[in-house]
């Protein structure tokens, strides 16, 4: 069954983005089948994987399928997910056209169950389906609740982080009927720092049994992997934060060697099918 989560801050800065691109090299190294939807107009998680790093720009293909091109119905969601050159992990591209899509198409806001209806169908092709949303709450962010269902959001042990908090998080629950929030997860967390310290455990104290256990620390091994076009895993696999973004993974998506063993097995017998 396959498992679909947004990835939500009300926040920029906090590190999302490269926390959903890791999440989604990770299961996909772990033999799972996993789409990425970049719901988000700036598109880094398009410029990292189809470009060449997240400082390069992302070339321009008016014939690439993308988001945008699935919401206004101008292409099929099944032929918008590209492949991302690392086996089992596909994307749906983001688009500079998000920001402008509500004025050319106002009949979006009043159907937020439309991306739900377009990639429901994609589901059986995948384990897990990821929606890197955009830090602010719009028409894009409801449709990503109703078409996920989890919500995941990833946030920074900084001053501001417990007043975000404090809006989203009533905001999800009353959302219940659609989406609820999965985990709060500590990200770029400084260990060595008494206020991230303090700010952690404010953190879970205000949102107790909803944070995720594992932190994932602040090294530079992610943005050198960010802006060289790959994972951190690839870049720097010994790395605290390759190692903190594994045992997460372990955490949320409720793996173990076991299961990935299992997959991987899986995933040995469909080629050995396939090529006889």
């Amino acid at each position: 069954m396959t498992q679909a989560y947004c990835l939500l801050s009300k926040k920029g800065g906090v590190g999302k983005t490269t926390f959903t691109l890791n999440c989604a090299h990770a299961l996909a190294f772990s033999g799972f089948r996993v789409l990425l939807i970049d719901l988000d107009a700036q598109s880094n998680l398009t410029k990292h994987l189809l470009g060449k790093g997240s400082d390069a720009p992302l070339p321009r293909d008016p014939a690439r399928p993308d988001i945008a091109k699935v919401l206004q119905q101008r292409c099929d969601a099944r032929d918008a997910c590209l492949p991302t050159g690392y086996d089992g992990l596909h994307l749906i591209a983001g688009s500079s056209e998000l920001d402008d899509l509500l004025l050319l198409n106002p009949r979006l806001a009043r159907e937020p169950s439309r991306l739900r209806a377009l990639i429901t169908p994609l589901f059986p092709r995948y384990d897990y389906v990821l929606i890197d949303c955009p830090p602010v709450l719009n028409w894009l962010t409801r449709m990503a609740l109703m078409a996920a269902g989890d919500v995941i959001v990833p946030t920074q042990p900084e001053s501001y982080a417990l007043q975000g908090l404090d809006d989203l998080v009533p905001w999800l629950d009353k959302m219940s009927s659609t989406a609820r929030l999965y985990r709060i997860v500590i990200n770029m967390y400084r260990s060595n720092t008494q206020l991230h310290q303090s700010l952690a455990a404010a953190i879970e104290t205000a949102y107790p049994g909803r944070v995720a256990k594992q932190r994932v620390r602040l090294t530079i091994d992610l943005a050198e992997a960010a802006r060289a076009g790959l994972s951190v895993f690839e870049h720097a696999p010994t790395s605290l934060a390759a190692l903190d973004l594994y045992a997460l993974c372990f955490e949320l998506f409720g793996l173990s060697p076991e299961s990935i063993r299992a997959r991987m097995a899986e995933k040995a017998r469909e080629k050995a099918d396939n090529q006889g």
